[in-house]
Order: structure tokens, then sequence, then C-alpha cells
């Protein structure tokens, strides 16, 4: 697998692969959102390409302190491969070198073979902290688009 930088030019490919691989796509991955989180994080959003395919793709972001993970899918046609581990350990090794200390990421509790893949590679879960969220403008935020 060959990992780049991801381009907008991709976008079609990765929302398939999002939804093929049961990631919930909503407001946040619109074009318009998805192009924003590039110009932020230009060098954490990654795609991995087999015989010029997209079969992977992670959104990293870090907000100047800690980094995120968003949205790591691997095609199932290519799971249990290591497709997973690769694009990961790429956005660590940048998350290294922009001297990261720590980083999050989220899983809906019904991917229970998500938690799994990131337990086997050093994740720890977290039962110290309580996850909120909150939508200033019900207007933008969608659970689908």
């Amino acid at each position: 697998m060959i990992i780049e930088k991801f381009s907008m030019k991709f976008y079609k490919e990765i929302i398939e692969l999002w939804r093929k691989t049961g990631i919930s796509v909503g407001s946040t991955d619109t074009k318009e959102e998805l192009k924003r989180m590039v110009e932020r994080n230009p060098h954490l959003f990654l795609i991995g390409k087999r015989d010029e395919k997209v079969i992977g793709v992670v959104m990293g972001g870090f907000d100047g302190r800690r980094g995120y993970v968003h949205h790591l899918a691997v095609d199932p046609n290519y799971q249990k491969k290591g497709y997973g581990k690769m694009i990961m350990d790429e956005l660590m090794k940048r998350f290294r070198k922009m001297r990261v200390h720590k980083v999050h990421l989220f899983i809906e509790k019904y991917n229970k073979e998500v938690v799994k893949f990131y337990q086997n590679l050093g994740w720890d879960i977290r039962d110290d902290l309580i996850m909120m969220s909150y939508v200033p403008d019900k207007t933008l935020y969608k659970m689908s688009i």
C-alpha cells in the first residue's frame, strides 16, 4: 500500500469507503468540511492506495496540544492484512515528528472489532472521562449527507 496525503479529488472514494465500512457520514463530512480539515491538517489527512485504488483513509487532527484520529477505514476486501496498522503507523510517525504528547480517538460503542484493533496497537480504553457533545447551530449539523 502506498500512503499519501489526501486530495479532494478522492472525496467521493473516501465517502464511499466510509459508508462501506459502517462509519457514520454526516454534515461534518461534506466537501466543504473536509476541505477545511485538509487546510488545517494538510500532512495528517492520509489515504492508502493499492493499484491506484483508495483502500484506506485516516484523518489526523491537531489542536495545538493533542492529536486526534478520525474516520480510519480500510476497505473490507483488504482488512486483516496490516493496512490499517500501516496507515496508523504513518500517522503516529507524523504526530511524533510534531512532538504531540497524547493522541485521542472516538469509537462508536457498537464497533467492538475496532476496539480490539486499537487495543492490539497499544491503545488503552479510558474510563475516567465522559464524552459530551454540543451542537451550537442545529441547522448546520446533520447525521447524514
